[in-house]
């Protein structure tokens, strides 16, 4: 079901996925010209606007295998991976990224549509260069660029766009303190669930609420963590507090959930249910790990947020947030708080203050 929700996210998804191919495709190209002094194959062979500036050459080049890149990507989902070996979609990308290289060098050379229409293939192979050392050399490094593109991207996924910077460079090898905001979200009674459903038929549920859950990235969320069938999402004290962005994001994954009800309801036999407990306040951001590394926070910011999580059933609530978030959100009319009693969590000395959430019923 196309939500607005889903069509904000994969705009945004698509519109980042063409900026990062754009700026990886223009670096690479410029590099290759650096390391081999060969302009020829951008001005002859690549030269869509037959002009004589390879800057601009390689720009409209970059725009172009952006999109492309765009579109081959798109051709393999996430929900697309499940029912394929990985192995024989990287084979296929890798195919595809390859038979890219002969579509640009086709379309550069201007053939009618006629040449195509009449299948006269002669004509369409005489525009492919001879195979002669510097034009190899140049398909030998697009594949490379295209493999090195691939896994990039898929660190970028795996570390978070706002840690790549710091991960790569390693400013977070000494601990940084931060003030955030963390979101534990769990499954409804999931232990019931995955017994009903089977490990199997449960680890597809939890792929596709996690897939949901990217609803978070429209309001400036991170996830930080995966738990089982939860995760921890994280804000910093500006992302989250503007707009309620921290609020919205959980009520955003929730109703999308609902609206897919149809189809979980016809896959799985019902639709899953979530609760969060929320806490801000001072954490350690660090890098941690040899052989695998990690972005990690500790602090008791995050183990507060935990234990306000676990106390939803006992109060019967959905979300639940701590008087010190509480107290740095806007005045809004969207959400109605109601305070709990000064609670003391497990683990904790001293009690904490808490509210329930709840959107207003005007703004349902």
């Amino acid at each position: 079901m196309f939500s607005k929700e889903k069509i904000v996210i994969r705009f945004n998804r698509v519109l980042r996925n063409i900026f990062f191919h754009f700026f990886f495709w223009f670096a690479s190209f410029l590099f290759y010209a650096f390391l081999t002094g060969e302009n020829q194959i951008f001005k002859v062979y690549l030269n869509f606007l037959e002009v004589d500036n390879t800057y601009l050459v390689m720009t409209v080049l970059s725009v172009f295998i952006a999109v492309l890149f765009s579109i081959i990507d798109g051709l393999f989902p996430y929900r697309f991976r499940r029912f394929f070996p990985r192995r024989l979609i990287t084979f296929f990308k890798s195919i595809l990224y390859l038979a890219s290289a002969f579509i640009l060098i086709l379309i550069a050379a201007r053939l009618p549509l006629t040449t195509f229409t009449e299948t006269n293939y002669t004509e369409i192979l005489n525009q492919i260069p001879d195979m002669n050392i510097h034009f190899v050399r140049f398909l030998v490094y697009f594949y490379v660029s295209g493999f090195l593109i691939t896994l990039f991207h898929e660190m970028i996924r795996r570390v978070g766009r706002r840690n790549i910077r710091n991960w790569v460079f390693g400013l977070l090898n000494r601990p940084v303190e931060q003030e955030r905001i963390f979101m534990f979200v769990d499954m409804k009674k999931s232990t019931t669930i995955a017994e009903k459903l089977g490990h199997k038929k449960f680890s597809h549920l939890v792929q596709d609420v996690f897939n949901d859950m990217a609803v978070v990235d429209n309001y400036r969320g991170e996830i930080y963590q995966y738990l089982g069938d939860g995760a921890i999402i994280s804000w910093s004290i500006k992302d989250g507090t503007t707009r309620l962005n921290c609020l919205k994001a959980f009520v955003a994954f929730n109703r999308l959930v609902q609206r897919r009800s149809r189809y979980y309801n016809r896959k799985y036999g019902f639709v899953p249910e979530f609760k969060a407990g929320m806490h801000a306040g001072k954490v350690m951001v660090l890098q941690v790990g040899q052989i695998r590394r990690d972005i990690s926070y500790n602090g008791d910011t995050i183990n507060t947020a935990a234990r306000i999580e676990s106390v939803c059933n006992d109060y019967r609530a959905t979300l639940l947030i701590s008087g010190e978030l509480y107290n740095m959100l806007p005045e809004n009319k969207i959400f109605n708080f109601r305070k709990l009693d000064n609670i003391k969590l497990k683990g904790k000395r001293r009690g904490i203050d808490i509210y329930t959430v709840k959107v207003s019923q005007r703004k349902k």
